[in-house]
């Protein structure tokens, strides 16, 4: 008798190998290479959370989450995103962002259906995608100077009757690069012509720098019935650990989101909620988001100069978030085998493009979510390896 396989074919879709590149670098590698703030979580947080542990929030939540975080989500939501969410049937507080995302795709997909991912793309999109037995379609992303817009025409001709799903991220993972007003009037239209669900990933809506703007499409007219709008504290509150996030949309797909939250997570952490509800109404935040930020900016300059007249390379300008995007094609080297060679050589450590999509090849990202002092000793180092293989 043949043995049985051990492994479902659902578990042949996911790999270590991303987190292994992102965060199991040896020690002497500096790490250009994970999606997370260097920064400490604000003070005034970590005691709030402390403050929970002593009254006793250590027990099982409601499956939406605790009812004054759901309201304090909501106020944000309308006061800076300029979006109407019902607190009582629309919001879901998720253990992270990104099991909002999955859980969103849960409720909406069934195996067969098609999903429009961003391409390039942060890389769980398409997983998430496939384990829910669904197909991630690419969406190609054009870059016209220092922008970026969807090729929708291309997109156009990859839509069936099958999909279902269109992923929106801006500020983007890995670009860093931001989806204009009159872009995304574009895509409502295409997703209502289409009659598309919408999922919009906003974790980096507050990593903004000068000239730019962050739009919620739920807040556009067409798009604001069928987007489903992520969002989180990992990021902008430095809160990556702590697993915390929320989705919003329509009662009828929050209800099962909700359920889903339940049986698959048990809900979010008690702790991690009473720690986010500070972090949306402390007004000290604002003075912390504001200093971290200006931190950002001042990175994503050095990024920019140390790339600006190296042969053989292209830099996107960072529009947002705290990511670089580098067209590496000018040195010969494969995406994989420049990477692999840097950390061999020069112990710096990046992602190879071609992880976030197929128009990723001849790429590499940057993240310059480290400190000052290690950014610029890594961009030097990177400086010496591209001019010694030329």
């Amino acid at each position: 008798m043949q043995a049985r396989k051990p492994i479902s074919r659902r578990a042949t879709e996911v790999s270590l190998e991303p987190f292994r590149l992102a965060l199991a670098l040896p020690k002497d590698v500096i790490r250009l290479s994970v999606g997370e703030p260097d920064f400490d979580t604000p003070d005034f947080i970590r005691a709030a959370a402390k403050r929970s542990i002593d009254e006793g929030f250590t027990h099982y939540g409601p499956a939406s989450g605790y009812e004054d975080l759901r309201k304090a989500v909501a106020e944000k939501l309308r006061r800076e995103n300029g979006i109407t969410y019902d607190y009582a049937r629309e919001i879901v507080i998720t253990p992270g962002s990104s099991s909002g995302i999955f859980l969103a795709m849960l409720t909406l997909l069934d195996p067969g259906d098609e999903v429009l991912v961003p391409d390039p793309a942060w890389f769980h999109y398409r997983t998430l995608t496939s384990l829910c037995g669904a197909k991630p379609v690419s969406m190609p992303v054009k870059f016209e100077d220092h922008t970026s817009s969807l090729d929708l025409e291309e997109t156009k001709r990859r839509v069936t009757s099958k999909t279902k799903i269109l992923i929106l991220n801006s500020p983007s993972n890995p670009t860093g690069l931001m989806l204009s007003k009159e872009v995304l009037k574009e895509v409502s239209e295409f997703a209502e012509e289409h009659n598309l669900w919408v999922i919009s990933d906003e974790v980096y809506e507050k990593i903004v720098y000068a000239g730019n703007t962050h739009v919620s499409p739920a807040s556009l007219p067409r798009l604001s019935e069928r987007t489903l709008t992520s969002n989180g504290f990992s990021k902008a509150y430095s809160m990556t650990g702590w697993r915390a996030g929320f989705l919003a949309g329509p009662p009828e797909i929050m209800e099962k989101v909700a359920a889903l939250n339940g049986y698959i997570l048990l809900g979010p952490s008690s702790v991690s909620q009473r720690a986010a509800l500070i972090g949306l109404t402390d007004p000290r935040i604002n003075a912390a988001i504001k200093t971290m930020v200006d931190r950002f900016a001042k990175r994503r300059e050095m990024v920019l100069e140390a790339f600006d007249d190296l042969p053989g390379i292209k830099a996107y300008p960072p529009q947002g978030a705290f990511y670089t995007w580098i067209d590496i094609t000018g040195t010969g080297m494969t995406s994989e085998n420049f990477s692999a060679k840097l950390i061999e050589k020069e112990k710096v450590g990046l992602l190879p493009g071609p992880l976030f999509g197929e128009l990723g090849k001849g790429h590499v990202r940057i993240a310059f979510s480290t400190g000052e002092e290690k950014l610029k000793e890594a961009l030097e180092r990177f400086r010496r390896f591209v001019l010694a293989n030329r």
